[in-house]
């Protein structure tokens, strides 16, 4: 439903909360003390009712969190009814959320396409969290919440017992980059370097039909035409597919809206996830992670100055606010933004990628390792890298969040992902236990190790990129040596599949690159030669699988001469994760799916056809959920 634009200001509750002082909330946040740079009020009139619907949150066997944002000041009621519980009704405790209201930025700004502000709500923002408790593995249970007169009724599952489950399912993707100008911006639609499939008809070419309809963009000096979907049905037509799965956790792996300082690309998120567009959320839980774009503004300021990196800190404390994540608490200083969370057989490790020390900046130098070329063959424990984050330093960060929060820079709440961090030695901690208990381990965090993508390369390197995810390669012999199944991971914005066997005993960990939610559509990073070509820099060896190059497309042409796509290509997608139990121990399947866009003779996008490409991996896993070297039966019928 679209807000309609009021000349009048309200704030009911508002200004009692922002006049309480710092403390720490239901949901764990925090309020800055010092007051945030002054901003004009919307033209929106709070509504009642629910801003964003009902989403779920830190799911285990015996308990779920709900969690809402309403606009006015009121609590709300949840009424929950399944097995053990009967019928119980809780109540919230709303929480205002400072950090939500909108810049002048924000307030003033025109979108190409949409009237001016239409896409606003009001500055009123009220967290609803409820942790429903006592209830039982593996089961059902239908919920109503209730919050000013307007009802939300859904059901939620929760995970099984370790120890006795048949199947769980997962789907994961990364990059959904939501912001209000998605509803109409195609993005780029890379060619793979390495030509079309035999046969095949030429892709559209700069004066088509499909080029009028849709735009070209240039990359690596062509002129290619832009991809047939806009960023938000894009989304939506992922978030169908993946419902119609009915999978029992979500992974985002980062990179949620485009920018998390930027208040309006929030509101898309949850317009999509649990809002106008679809009511996902509601059913399956988020399990997200940090990625480089919690940490930007967008409009309200991108990564800042040196002098003042308060849009940062905005940002990710803005993410922190909506994800109530399952921390026990394990790092209370970093708000949980790594974290564990068990469901039945599986334990998921979400790790923050967000910055290393020594910091690193191609801008200004800064490098932790000598410049060299090549792939990364050549790159040798001197040369490796330590930041993911070119844009600020640790120190600057540490320096806004004192002044934010007034408290000491120690306290920054900006953990370090490198060697012998506190990060490192829970990772460690965590691993060590997940494998004790026998659980199939996969880890996900935003910025991939291994890619061959524009951020595949690390600052240091000839072709250097100033956000790479080469420093998160240090934890690979860590993975190895606790057996983890699966990483994900974005970033890129490609789909690749890059395997890592360190020590050669044939296991090794399979490295994903999933950044196909709904925002670019990249291929492969080129550089240009001495005749002004261009070609792959290939410096990830690790390299199995990538959609821009090994699923070429294949082009027909209609009898008024227009190409047709029939298959093959770079599409939005998700990697879906099926594990099931067998005779053995149980075997993991990951699939990568794609959305085939189905198109009438104008190039009209009617619809979308779930595909599958040809790189499904199936891993067999031993009772312990170690996997199998050679995919040969081994291990106890049942876990010990």
């Amino acid at each position: 439903m679209r807000r309609k634009l009021v000349p009048i200001l309200v704030a009911l509750g508002a200004t009692a909360a922002l006049a309480a002082p710092v403390a720490a909330a239901p949901g764990g946040g925090l309020q800055p003390m010092t007051p945030l740079p002054s901003a004009g009020s919307s033209p929106v009139a709070p509504e009642p009712g629910f801003r964003v619907l009902p989403y779920l949150q830190s799911p285990a066997s015996d308990s779920m969190t709900l969690v809402w944002i309403s606009e006015l000041e009121n609590p709300g009621t949840v009424t929950v009814n399944g097995p053990g519980i009967g019928r119980q009704t809780l109540t919230s405790e709303p929480r205002y959320l400072d950090l939500m209201e909108y810049s002048d930025a924000e307030l003033a700004q025109t979108i190409d396409g949409l009237d001016q502000g239409s896409w606003l709500y009001s500055d009123s923002n009220y967290q609803h969290v409820v942790e429903i408790g006592g209830l039982r593995a593996g089961k059902q249970y239908r919920y109503t919440v209730t919050q000013d007169g307007v009802e939300h009724t859904a059901r939620f599952t929760t995970a099984p017992d370790a120890d006795r489950w048949n199947h769980v399912r997962m789907v994961a993707f990364s990059d959904t980059e939501t912001e209000p100008a998605g509803r109409f911006e195609h993005r780029e639609w890379e060619t793979a370097h390495a030509g079309l499939a035999d046969g095949s008809a030429d892709r559209p070419s700069a004066d088509s039909l499909w080029a009028q309809r849709y735009g070209t963009a240039v990359r690596y000096g062509e002129e290619l035409v832009r991809y047939p979907m806009n960023q938000a049905d894009a989304l939506d037509a992922n978030l169908a597919t993946i419902a119609e799965q009915d999978p029992d956790l979500l992974l985002i792996a980062g990179d949620l809206a485009q920018g998390s300082g930027y208040q309006p690309a929030w509101d898309e998120f949850w317009r999509h996830f649990a809002g106008e567009s679809s009511d996902l959320a509601s059913t399956v839980p988020l399990v997200t992670a940090l990625g480089n774009w919690e940490t930007y503004a967008g409009i309200s300021g991108g990564y800042g100055s040196p002098e003042d990196r308060t849009p940062p800190v905005v940002s990710r404390n803005r993410y922190q606010d909506y994800m109530v994540t399952p921390g026990d608490p394990a790092n209370p200083q970093f708000r949980d933004s790594y974290y564990r969370l068990d469901h039945g057989p599986v334990t998921i490790l979400t790790l923050d990628s967000t910055n290393g020390v020594p910091d690193e900046d191609t801008g200004t130098g800064t490098l932790s390792g000598e410049i060299f070329s090549g792939d990364d063959t050549n790159l040798t424990p001197d040369r490796m890298s330590t930041d993911t984050q070119g844009s600020f330093t640790a120190e600057e960060y540490a320096s806004a969040y004192a002044d934010v929060y007034e408290t000491d820079v120690s306290e920054s709440d900006l953990p370090n992902l490198g060697p012998d961090s506190e990060q490192w030695h829970w990772a460690q901690e965590q691993l060590a236990d997940a494998r004790d208990e026998g659980q199939v381990i996969l880890v996900q965090f935003h910025h991939a190790a291994y890619s061959n993508g524009v951020h595949g390369t690390p600052p240091n390197h000839e072709f250097a990129d100033n956000q790479s995810g080469v420093a998160m390669r240090a934890y690979t012999s860590m993975f190895e040596e606790y057996g983890v199944a699966a990483v994900i991971s974005g970033h890129d914005e490609m789909f690749e599949r890059s395997f890592v066997d360190s020590d050669g005993d044939g296991v090794g960990v399979q490295m994903y690159d999933v950044g196909v939610a709904a925002d670019g559509l990249r291929g492969e990073q080129l550089y240009e030669t001495e005749d002004g070509s261009y070609e792959p820099i290939r410096f990830n060896t690790h390299s199995e699988w990538m959609a821009a190059v090994d699923e070429p497309e294949l082009w027909t042409e209609d009898s008024n001469g227009n190409p047709r796509l029939v298959d093959g290509g770079l599409h939005y997608g998700h990697l879906q994760l099926d594990l099931e139990r067998t005779r053995c121990g149980s075997e993991l399947t990951l699939t990568p799916v794609y959305l085939f866009p189905l198109m009438d003779e104008d190039y009209t996008v009617t619809g979308t056809e779930r595909r599958v490409y040809d790189d499904v991996v199936t891993l067999e896993l031993t009772a312990d959920g170690s996997v199998v070297a050679d995919n040969s039966c081994r291990g106890n019928a049942h876990r010990n």
